[in-house]
């Protein structure tokens, strides 16, 4: 995985809370992964424009991650050896705190075997390959936890891979206009996923478990500003779903909705106000 950022290297400081001195912030790419094929150790590399192979290091000589600052987009990354600390910050506070969860897994030896080696991850050369804008995972080896998804991707399927969770790397493809994450165990999406993705036109989550999650807050992604203005198809069908929440009203451009095979019971009132619906299924 990547994480362009400002960095700042300095000799160990105190409490490693100790960012912005006199010493030039550089343009660098921090990247996580493999030496090689053969080498399953893991490795940090950090390049910068400057310099594009400035340092690596394995990262069980990480001795500390400081994240005090973490809201504000800063970071301190403590290596025993070399000794020395890493101030990163990044524009970006979703993107390093992703960055910093691949670490966590890393070092807690949770990563897949199936990671991309360092020497095509790494630095900041243009690549004359024609970018992905159609990304289909059809296995979980296959799943690019460290690498993660190509900024170009516009249409993503991540479909029957048993997935729990809400992948929040997503949230960073501002580009993505079609997202299919059908056939999982998904309960709940980030409240983000309104707000950061402004193009998003279709949503497949058809046979999750959303109706599983009792949490109130689990529908406040329909909320966004983004997503309300955005949103054309909506797929909830298969869900166990047994109330559906009235903030489905608030998107005003859908045109199709599909809430078919749950456990309704009624509707909210708030449907009346998509007004462009031209297909709706709540059949069974």
């Amino acid at each position: 995985m990547k994480l362009i950022c400002m960095t700042e290297i300095n000799k160990n400081s105190s409490n490693g809370l100790e960012f912005g001195s006199k010493k030039k912030l550089h343009n660098s790419c921090l990247t996580i992964g493999k030496k090689s094929e053969k080498n399953n150790d893991l490795y940090l590399f950090l390049s910068t424009r400057q310099n594009n192979c400035e340092m690596k290091c394995k990262i069980d000589q990480i001795q500390n991650v400081f994240t005090k600052f973490i809201n504000q987009g800063k970071t301190t990354i403590r290596l025993k050896e070399p000794a020395m600390d890493l101030h990163l910050k990044c524009s970006n506070v979703i993107e390093l705190k992703s960055f910093l969860h691949v670490l966590k897994l890393g070092l807690d030896k949770k990563l897949p075997s199936h990671i991309t080696p360092l020497p095509s991850a790494v630095g900041f050369k243009g690549s004359t390959s024609i970018p992905k804008k159609k990304i289909t995972i059809k296995k979980k080896t296959d799943y690019p936890t460290l690498e993660g998804f190509p900024r170009t991707t516009e249409e993503l399927n991540i479909s029957g891979l048993d997935r729990k969770s809400f992948d929040r790397q997503i949230l960073r493809l501002q580009s993505l206009r079609i997202l299919n994450l059908s056939n999982n165990f998904i309960e709940r999406l980030p409240t983000e996923l309104g707000v950061l993705l402004p193009h998003l036109v279709e949503l497949n989550l058809s046979q999750n478990r959303l109706g599983q999650c009792n949490n109130r807050t689990k529908w406040l992604w329909l909320n966004g500003v983004n997503i309300t203005k955005s949103l054309r198809l909506l797929d909830l069908s298969s869900n166990q779903i047994q109330l559906l929440p009235n903030q489905i009203g608030k998107l005003k451009k859908l045109c199709t909705l599909n809430i078919s095979n749950n456990q309704l019971k009624q509707l909210p009132s708030s449907i009346g106000n998509l007004t462009q619906l031209k297909f709706f299924d709540f059949s069974s």
